[in-house]
């Protein structure tokens, strides 16, 4: 059963349920319901100290790679496409992968990136650990959390969390074997399943008492 409400003085907003249970929802319905815009006209720049293309396999390779598209940016060592072309393609960076939008920041070891109608719409981040973190909205602090995978789809806003994830808003802390953290809500989503049990660490506010 889910957790009743928890004191405002927790800060994150939890609800432990099934990530099964939550449905799916289309990009475009999730953007129009949570007035999502993108600017798919927006040009996209590329930066890279070197570049190589490997006529017989059809492969771009890049070193120290810079994309930027507005306020969304992505740096890596390196990176390989099939071709330079943003409307339907994925991407492979390896190597210190930063994905940094105005409010959340990623690191990972490993990015594979999907871009489409020219924008960056999802990303399957791998490290040891992976990384995000995001400005809260209600203060100065940050939300930050960690998972051996995580899947950041950019246009629903939301983080995927697998193996080892963990999610905390500098106060209280949620850890399981998978979590959701939606990025626009700051809602977090954790499924505790025969693999291992949710954990949630929660400290009274001062005027709570000890």
């Amino acid at each position: 059963m889910s957790p009743g409400p928890l004191h405002p003085s927790c800060g994150l907003l939890l609800a432990c349920v099934l990530l099964a249970a939550v449905p799916a929802m289309a990009a475009e319905q999730l953007e129009a319901e949570l007035g999502l815009e993108f600017d798919r006209a927006a040009p996209i720049d590329l930066d890279a100290d070197a570049s190589e293309f490997d006529r017989r396999n059809d492969r771009l390779s890049f070193t120290g790679l810079s994309i930027r598209q507005g306020d969304l940016g992505i740096t890596a060592d390196s990176a390989e496409a099939t071709r330079l072309d943003f409307d339907d393609s994925v991407w492979t960076f390896r190597g210190n992968v930063v994905i940094q939008s105005a409010t959340t920041r990623t690191w990972s070891d490993t990015a594979e990136v999907r871009f489409l109608a020219h924008r960056l719409e999802s990303a399957r981040l791998s490290g040891q650990p992976a990384r995000f973190e995001q400005q809260k909205s209600i203060d100065d602090g940050l939300t930050q959390g960690r998972a051996a995978i995580m899947e950041y789809e950019l246009a629903s806003n939301l983080i995927r969390m697998v193996d080892e994830a963990w999610v905390s808003d500098g106060v209280n802390e949620v850890s399981g074997p998978r979590i959701a953290y939606d990025l626009r809500r700051e809602f977090i989503i954790a499924d505790g399943d025969e693999s291992g049990q949710v954990r949630m660490k929660i400290k009274p506010s001062e005027r709570d008492g000890s």
